[in-house]
């Protein structure tokens, strides 16, 4: 007897594209960050076209943090990423 056919369980998982990679205080110099956020993006999309999960996931940290500030625009997702369809959060 086979085994009931089941469906593949996967999702795309996007980390922490925040605006402070992009001239922040963890500015990517490469590749670009304009190149690897279209990536991400096209990535998403697919995805998203696919019936794919897609869980973005965003850094905070204390306001006083240099970094992923809470509440600063260098913690915030980029635009590209932020406006785009998601199934999870976190």
């Amino acid at each position: 007897m086979s085994a009931p056919a089941t469906q593949p369980r996967r999702a795309l998982v996007v980390v922490d594209v925040q605006n402070d990679y992009n001239g922040g205080n963890l500015a990517i110099q490469h590749p670009p960050f304009a190149d690897s956020v279209a990536n991400v993006a096209r990535a998403m999309d697919a995805a998203t076209a696919a019936g794919i999960k897609v869980v973005v996931v965003k850094q905070m940290a204390p306001e006083t943090s240099p970094i992923f500030a809470k509440g600063s625009h260098g913690g915030e997702l980029h635009p590209e990423i932020a406006g785009r369809a998601r199934d999870h959060y976190v």
